[in-house]
């Protein structure tokens, strides 16, 4: 990379195919294959590590058919290694502020995206694609591999990187996993999406079911565009919703856990403090000097895990590590009838 240019490190991210039951056979699906790919974004670098599901059951009709995350393609195109908001900010900078390809490599660059300039115009003609597929005006290899297939079930989001930008509206079939339809609104009302969603009756393939999120404009647009077709909202996007009664206490959660490291980082400065000084006097150390560092260190570790929301939030993973590390403590210190050397000798200075 050219100087200046930002070096991130790469976080590992790993997806589940969220599907449980085969859709025609209802048996259980199964991990069958993991796909290892790295995802360059506008804000992170990401090894993503996508666990797709087979059935395989020797009666179902389908037992080749694979079930993959959707996290997968939300991220990045099929085949891409760009996610979709540097495709989206390609797009942007072309077509509404005018700049030149290589100008919009050296701003990529500079940001920290490892793009080369051939990759920069192959990201734009998918940007120009994305916006005008049309899968159901067009008899190519998708409708037909569509017809194949037999059914479709179309996944539905809005993805919007930047406060007032435009939003491009997706149609993803999570079976094939392909593109559907896209377009780019500058409102979200569900007028300006019923004619898109409607685009879906031309392919004249059956519905399994309509998955969206719940979105104001998006909801009614579904039930009117597709009327009397199963609309299940997304899961991930259901959990969240659930948790947000939650949020203010874990926010006031979080909190004090920083507040708690903040004072454990204090507290093992003044215990370093104190074994210097007590080394520059030969004064004897306190017994339980080492012990206490490493139980800060200890405490400090668990302020600082990471955990991943809704069931595993960071806030009150922190907290419960500290809870256990207290425990620890005050068993010791039940055990030794007393608060220890190290305290006193503290106490003291």
């Amino acid at each position: 990379m050219s100087q200046g240019t930002l070096i991130r490190t790469p976080v590992r991210k790993v997806f589940t195919a969220s599907q449980e039951s085969c859709p025609f056979c209802e048996n259980v699906l199964h991990i069958s294959q993991h796909r290892e790919r790295t995802i360059h974004r506008l804000d992170e670098c990401i090894d993503l590590v996508a666990r797709d599901k087979k059935c395989g059951h020797p009666g179902c009709p389908k037992p080749h058919l694979l079930y993959r995350p959707f996290e997968d393609n939300s991220l990045v195109l099929p085949g891409s290694h760009m996610g979709l908001d540097v495709l989206l900010e390609i797009g942007a900078l072309r077509l509404q502020q005018g700049l030149s390809f290589p100008r919009i490599h050296t701003s990529l660059h500079e940001r920290g995206v490892p793009i080369s300039p051939m990759t920069v115009q192959y990201q734009f003609r998918s940007y120009l694609s994305l916006i005008a597929c049309h899968a159901g005006r067009t008899r190519g290899p998708l409708l037909e591999k569509l017809r194949k297939q037999g059914v479709i079930l179309p996944m539905i989001d809005g993805v919007q990187f930047g406060e007032g930008d435009a939003v491009l509206y997706l149609i993803i079939d999570a079976l094939s996993k392909q593109p559907l339809f896209g377009k780019e609104c500058v409102c979200r009302g569900a007028a300006d999406l019923v004619p898109f969603i409607a685009q879906l009756k031309d392919l004249d393939i059956p519905i399994l079911a309509v998955v969206s999120d719940k979105e104001k404009g998006l909801v009614p647009a579904i039930e009117e565009a597709l009327p009397n077709t199963p609309h299940q909202f997304c899961q991930r996007h259901y959990l969240h919703n659930a948790v947000k009664p939650m949020e203010e206490d874990l926010k006031t959660l979080g909190a004090e856990v920083h507040d708690t490291e903040e004072q454990l980082r204090q507290l093992k400065r003044d215990l370093l403090r104190q074994q210097y000084k007590a080394q520059q006097i030969q004064a004897p150390m306190p017994a339980d000097l080492p012990v206490t560092l490493q139980l800060c260190e200890c405490a400090r570790a668990e302020a600082r895990c990471q955990g991943r929301a809704p069931f595993d939030p960071p806030a009150l993973k922190r907290h419960v590590g500290l809870e256990k590390v207290a425990q620890t403590v005050h068993v010791a210190l039940d055990k030794k009838k007393g608060l220890g050397t190290t305290w006193n000798a503290l106490q003291v200075s």
